[in-house]
């Protein structure tokens, strides 16, 4: 897959370029083509494990609808609290990047790939929702305190950034995954390994520039958590299998 290969170029250049801030501000634009190379594959693990047509349509609309819920907390302040976005992740449309339709699109397709092996909806939709929070618990910090994508107008213990951010996007990511089409057909093991290739080297790019801008509370975080529910993911699988 072609967007797969150019995603994976485009991060082994970002993990310099974006983690060393040697991007020029002409080519912050390079931010977005990287969500939307991940944002591509996502749509093919989607068409390809609920059908080519419910695939795609679930796709757009879940990057419309978070794009959607991602400008009018902005402009609004509502579901995530008060923030605004800057210029330095562009292209902007209604002043929101419009990267982050695919991020989500991106975030939701690889919460469905790594909770695969639950059965049960619920219980799942739990999982996924978990894996986009905790990315989020460095991501975030990257974000705001390093980059500049986005300033957040509120005082926490945590970078600056309100626990109502957190709960926004867990409950987005959960009623997501319920609202989901039922699987027409297990993904091929190649799309969940591009699926999963994607979310985890996201995963590493943020640890990554979050270490180099010595974040090191964000690292901690998202390592430990991540490592909980690998664990208590593989510990399901096992247990399924005896």
């Amino acid at each position: 897959m072609r967007c797969y290969k150019l995603y994976i170029i485009w991060f082994l250049v970002g993990m310099i370029l974006v983690g060393f801030d040697l991007i020029p501000s002409w080519l912050e634009w390079a931010n977005s083509v990287f969500l939307i190379l991940a944002g591509c594959v996502a749509v093919g693990y989607a068409m390809e494990t609920f059908g080519k047509k419910r695939g795609l349509i679930a796709s757009i609309l879940i990057g419309v609808a978070t794009f959607t819920i991602e400008g009018m907390s902005a402009h609004f302040d509502i579901f995530f609290g008060s923030y605004d976005y800057t210029n330095r992740f562009p292209p902007l449309l209604f002043d929101v990047p419009i990267g982050i339709g695919f991020a989500w699109i991106v975030m939701i397709m690889a919460g469905h790939a790594l909770t695969l092996s639950f059965k049960t909806r619920l219980v799942k939709a739990l999982v996924a929702a978990l894996y986009v929070v905790v990315l989020d618990l460095v991501l975030d910090p990257v974000a705001y305190v390093v980059k500049g994508y986005w300033l957040w107008d509120s005082e926490s213990a945590y970078y600056g950034i309100p626990f109502s951010n957190f709960f926004g996007w867990f409950c987005i990511a959960f009623v997501v995954q319920l609202l989901l089409p039922r699987i027409k057909q297990l993904p091929s093991k190649q799309s969940i390994h591009r699926m999963n290739m994607v979310f985890w080297t996201i995963v590493v790019l943020f640890i990554w520039i979050a270490l180099l801008a010595k974040l090191y509370m964000a690292c901690i975080v998202a390592v430990i958590s991540f490592s909980l529910l690998q664990i208590g993911r593989r510990f399901y699988n096992g247990a399924k299998k005896t």
